[in-house]
């Protein structure tokens, strides 16, 4: 009797131990690693991507831990980042752009990769097709050569008077014929600047003061946007209308912006991330395409260059930032 009733006490302890062990069995941790331009993890963009990943219930520290490597807008370094997460043996790479997805995808054909925002993935060999990217690549697509013209034509219905507009580019980045054309249509002449490192900006925004022109315009590239509030400055000083890609650059001064909302895609990104941990593979995501454009408004740096907004382009805004 004393027998049995030892057995059944060991028993039952067996049967109540084995629940609480496993439940004591400590949560698996995801490693993402984050391949930035934006110098630190205050970017606006990533904060969007962080918060939408807390929502889908992934928690820094709990479930995830994610690993913010930044290239300062040096393109050339992404090389030397993707192979560190890579080695990292991270469970899915983010990429902010066409150089960080380029330098991960030479890295990995293994590990999953979500971009947050890469302009024509298929002509780069990024994905197969959008609708079946195969391989260990998707995300989201950027356009770039396409809302060129938009811009330059809501920057002439600011600037009715203008005929000459400096453009901003990367040295080495081919300019789009369009924004030549639309120029052209507008009755415009683009004053072509090339850009080849950030140590260049500030000449290049003296260059368009000499060539006497009215406003200027910016081509979508990372080393602006890491370098948008002195770009914003420059504009500023030298009483420059300024037309730029993305609301960042409105935020931090210029006058204005035509194109995608970068917080909202990097909130769509985590999605991604999300079905990807969940067990989803890259090859069957299909890549999203940009849907939504904003045009921002910077009406305190329109009241400090006197520049009074026609009605017409307030009623076409998005945002108004006062």
């Amino acid at each position: 009797m004393i027998r049995r009733r030892r057995l059944l006490i060991a028993l039952g302890a067996g049967m109540l131990a084995a629940p609480f062990a496993d439940f004591a069995q400590p949560q698996r941790i995801y490693r993402i690693g984050y391949l930035a331009n934006d110098p630190d993890r205050a970017s606006p963009t990533f904060q969007a991507f962080l918060n939408a990943l807390r929502q889908l219930g992934w928690i820094e520290g709990k479930n995830i831990d994610i690993r913010y490597l930044t290239s300062n807008g040096r393109d050339e370094r992404f090389a030397e980042l993707a192979a560190t997460v890579v080695r990292d043996n991270v469970d899915v790479i983010v990429t902010t752009g066409s150089g960080s997805t380029r330098a991960a995808k030479a890295a990995t054909s293994s590990i999953p990769i979500v971009f947050g925002s890469a302009a024509n993935p298929v002509e780069q060999k990024f994905v197969a097709s959008l609708a079946r990217p195969g391989g260990n690549v998707t995300g989201l697509s950027l356009l770039v050569q396409e809302l060129g013209p938009k811009r330059l034509q809501l920057l002439k219905q600011m600037l009715p008077h203008a005929t000459r507009i400096g453009f901003l580019h990367k040295e080495g980045a081919q300019p789009g014929t369009a924004d030549d054309a639309t120029a052209r249509s507008l009755g415009v002449t683009l004053l072509h600047i090339p850009t080849a490192t950030a140590d260049d900006i500030d000449a290049a925004f003296a260059k368009a003061a000499r060539g006497g022109v009215d406003a200027i315009a910016v081509k979508a590239d990372a080393m602006f946007v890491v370098n948008r509030d002195r770009i914003a400055a420059l504009a500023l000083k030298y009483r420059l209308p300024m037309m730029c890609a993305d609301g960042r650059f409105v935020e931090a001064g210029a006058l204005a912006s035509y194109g995608e909302n970068f917080a909202s895609r990097y909130q769509r990104a985590a999605y991604y991330v999300d079905k990807i941990l969940r067990g989803a593979k890259p090859a069957d995501l299909p890549v999203e395409q940009p849907m939504v454009f904003e045009l921002v408004i910077n009406l305190k740096t329109a009241t400090a260059l006197r520049m009074p907004i026609p009605q017409s382009i307030l009623l076409q805004a998005d945002r108004l930032i006062k």
